[in-house]
């Protein structure tokens, strides 16, 4: 693989950056360190979630106890909720993308995890990086070590029914993050629940929230510095009440990943990232058969956020974004295939919308050829000096908040009509 960095300028509009790629090695089991303990207070929950999870309507408690007892589980279907893409490979439950999460209920007062990561194959600046939410709000933030390591999430007063998640707050290109084991003081352990609205959100680095925490004047993209938590997805799903699944990756396109204009960079295009479950994670480690995602009954509404990098590649050339539009046009038929009821929602703008035409005229054509009148097209604003910039030019936190709230209202309005 090859280390890949770009950045083009279009009228003060900073197109989107490539992120780092490394190999994979097989990680080291020999010894699990433990980390220091962190403690926060205990966030309570007035809702009987356990109880509702164990009457005879609802799928039973995975564990329960009369007194805190000390439960060690795998993170499997039936003992916790899976939110966004993974993939279990020997045992331990990788979180393939930005904000692909595992989510259970529990009432107690600790957690201990044992998460597997390459972080040696990868720069410092690329390691995973995992947020410890306890109803809503984040309690730890952990840069994961190379290999096997036990870290104590939380310790402190009794959690009641509180929700709890294990949130990658890094994308795939980086360094991966694997849930190999959950040990809990707890007297009941459920998975969450599903929520009724399911989003999946495609798209580049700014799906993946490159550099929001950053500054422009940093220059150097570090996963330290990339929220999954604070991205305009994660941020839309949030405010509709939604699970969320971001598939994403830094520097990806529909035709040609980020470059300069005219010379193809056709790696590892978002066409083929989407069939898979993490491309990357087995691109990586060599694997013969990739391993399909199983979209099930697909997506109530999908976000589709492409063609910033596409556009370094095309610039104005009129055969070249024609080229694009095909492109799109086949992609929003990949995206109906695999999401047949959903809403589709093709969307451009933060960092420029210079082929937003092009993804109009695809969405229009497509709709029209497939009688399909749930394909809609929205322009976000492009960024402002006044929000700032995170790393390289690309969006800052307030730049995500703001696009956010706009596509909430967007979708909101689409939902109720």
């Amino acid at each position: 693989m090859k280390l890949k960095s770009c950045l083009a300028v279009v009228l003060a509009v900073i197109m989107t950056g490539c992120n780092a790629e490394s190999g994979i090695e097989d990680e080291s089991e020999a010894s699990v360190p433990v980390t220091s303990a962190i403690t926060v207070d205990g966030p309570q929950r007035d809702l009987d979630y356990i109880g509702e999870q164990n009457s005879e309507e609802n799928i039973n408690t995975f564990f329960s106890a009369l007194t805190l007892t000390e439960k060690e589980f795998y993170p499997t279907e039936s003992s916790v909720h899976f939110s966004g893409r993974h993939l279990n490979v020997d045992g331990v439950e990788y979180l393939s993308n930005t904000c692909s999460s595992i989510d259970f209920v529990m009432t107690g007062d600790r957690i201990e995890a044992v998460l597997v990561s390459n972080a040696s194959d990868y720069s410092e600046k690329n390691r995973a990086y995992l947020a410890v939410v306890i109803d809503g709000e984040v309690t730890s933030r952990i840069a994961v070590e190379n290999g096997t390591n036990s870290y104590v999430l939380y310790e402190g007063d009794k959690l009641i029914n509180a929700e709890v998640s294990l949130v990658k707050l890094s994308e795939t290109t980086a360094a991966s993050l694997g849930v190999k084991s959950v040990t809990v003081n707890a007297t009941s352990i459920a998975p969450s629940r599903d929520k009724e609205l399911q989003i999946e959100f495609i798209g580049d680095s700014i799906t993946c929230g490159y550099g929001n925490e950053g500054s422009a004047e940093s220059g150097v993209f570090d996963t330290a510095e990339e929220n999954g938590l604070s991205t305009y997805a994660y941020l839309t799903a949030q405010a509709l009440n939604a699970d969320c699944s971001l598939v994403c990756a830094s520097g990806i396109g529909l035709i040609s990943d980020c470059t300069t204009q005219g010379v193809l960079e056709d790696y590892l295009l978002m066409p083929k990232m989407y069939e898979y479950s993490d491309i990357y994670f087995e691109l990586h480690r060599s694997v013969s058969e990739l391993t399909q995602w199983d979209f099930g009954g697909g997506s109530d509404i999908v976000v589709i956020n492409l063609g910033t990098n596409d556009y370094t590649y095309t610039g104005k050339n009129e055969e070249l974004q024609a080229q694009f539009g095909d492109a799109y046009y086949n992609f929003i038929g990949q995206i109906r295939e695999n999401n047949p009821d959903a809403i589709i929602i093709c969307t451009l703008g933060i960092l420029g919308s210079e082929l937003y035409g092009q993804i109009e005229y695809a969405a229009e054509q497509y709709s029209d050829d497939h009688a399909d009148k749930n394909i809609y097209t929205y322009r976000f604003d492009s960024q402002s000096a006044e929000d700032g910039y995170g790393t390289d030019y690309h969006p800052s936190t307030a730049t995500h908040e703001k696009a956010a709230a706009a596509l909430t209202e967007y979708i909101r309005a689409l939902i109720e009509n």
